[in-house]
């Protein structure tokens, strides 16, 4: 970076500037980006390296700074997280702060999904979610699929030493699915009292007084004759459920 006296070391294959940084500046520009994949300059080619390999750890709940009471109880912790461009491991630093949230409210609150509320050692990121559920809707991708493409981004040599997250993977989908479903719904609350709504979404070529049809359809001289018809195409449909 400008001023740095320090020789510059990294390239980040996911920044768009491509400068090289040296080690200090990568942790500074990167400690709310813990899934940017960098290389080093060894002498003779480029090796992979990790964030995590170079000392950034990913602060919660301090806006990205690590927490002071940080090393109360176990310390910080080596997650495996999930993102669009492949598998990563990412040094967790979590909040031990007097009534801080549990440990999954705040990987959901920086976006990540854990794949279990307790003693959570893998997540996915809610951009890797959005992705694979528009890849599900519009082109049918499988779950089994994804989790094999994300496997051959991360190490497209060896994909065989790259960790094996389906199963977890499979089960977040579901339930990012239902979730989807439920907000789409204007349901904000699994709690007894709150109002039953239905999640199903009405049809959106069919004739909806008021809606796509005017109020007073009933008055037209030609009512007893189908004349309320839409036709949506099926992209537009896909787009719908997503959203």
């Amino acid at each position: 970076m400008v001023g740095c006296s320090f020789p510059p070391e990294y390239i980040f294959q996911d920044c768009d500037d491509g400068a090289s940084k040296c080690g200090m500046c990568a942790i500074d520009g990167h400690r709310r980006l813990p899934c940017h994949r960098l290389t080093k300059w060894n002498g003779k080619s480029f090796e992979k390296r990790s964030l995590e390999s170079i000392g950034l750890v990913f602060g919660m709940n301090h806006s990205g700074e690590r927490c002071p009471h940080e090393n109360t109880g176990s310390g910080s912790q080596i997650l495996t997280v999930m993102d669009t461009n492949g598998l990563h491991n990412v040094r967790i630093g979590w909040c031990r702060c007097a009534g801080a949230p549990e440990l999954h409210d705040q990987l959901l609150n920086v976006s990540l999904i854990p794949a279990t509320t307790l003693r959570p050692v893998t997540a996915f990121t809610f951009r890797v979610m959005k992705l694979f559920h528009m890849l599900n809707l519009v082109g049918r991708l499988t779950p089994w699929d994804f989790c094999g493409m994300i496997q051959q981004l991360t190490d497209n040599a060896d994909s065989r030493n790259v960790q094996d997250v389906y199963r977890q993977f499979n089960q977040i989908q579901r339930q990012w699915k239902a979730v989807r479903a439920w907000k789409c719904a204007g349901m904000t609350s699994l709690n007894a009292e709150s109002p039953i709504i239905g999640i199903g979404m009405d049809c959106v070529s069919c004739p909806m007084p008021g809606i796509n049809i005017p109020k007073n359809w009933r008055e037209d001289p030609d009512a007893g004759v189908v004349l309320h018809i839409e036709s949506i195409p099926d992209d537009l449909l896909v787009f719908l459920t997503v959203i």
